[in-house]
């Protein structure tokens, strides 16, 4: 029985995940009162569902029209919040930058733009812990190109509007 309960101990430094996996097992078998913690914290999901586009009417049209535009303004908002923690104050500027650029080429020439919203999406999931995975964001950004975007739009508006606001402050 020793033997078996080292390796299991072993395990959970090394692997995050089974680690967090074997936590959740053990607040269910157990009381583990002192174990749920930071890294056993549950997945969120998206504030706005992906078929919930047309609550943002404007951002869903211009992502049907432009998705260049919506992906570069998108980018930009997140990277300003990972750098800064606050919200941009540009909104994300016009949209017409060097992402803006770089996803329409790769629509013009060969229809891949839909490949650079895999790693935003990616990167919007992790830092707000949601839950999906790579499939699903392949498949959502290439069959609902115009909804992925509003969503990740709508998502990043939910976190400015959470985030610090150092305008406001002397």
């Amino acid at each position: 029985m020793n033997a078996s309960e080292i390796p299991q101990k072993e395990r959970k430094p090394v692997d995050q995940r089974t680690g967090q996996s074997q936590k959740k097992e053990e607040k269910g078998s157990g009381s583990g009162s002192g174990q749920p913690g930071p890294q056993a914290r549950p997945y969120n999901h998206w504030h706005a569902g992906l078929f919930r586009c047309w609550d943002d009417a404007g951002t869903y049209c211009m992502s049907c029209w432009c998705p260049c535009m919506v992906y570069g303004k998108n980018r930009q908002r997140l990277d300003h919040l990972e750098e800064n923690d606050t919200a941009d104050p540009e909104n994300g500027g016009s949209g017409c930058d060097a992402d803006c650029c770089m996803h329409l080429a790769l629509n013009v020439l060969c229809g891949f733009g839909w490949i650079l919203q895999l790693g935003q999406r990616a990167t919007l999931r992790a830092r707000y812990h949601i839950d999906g995975s790579p499939i699903n964001d392949c498949l959502t950004a290439f069959f609902c190109t115009p909804c992925e975007l509003t969503q990740e739009s709508r998502e990043l508006a939910e976190e400015e509007m959470a985030a610090p606001n150092t305008e406001a402050d002397p």
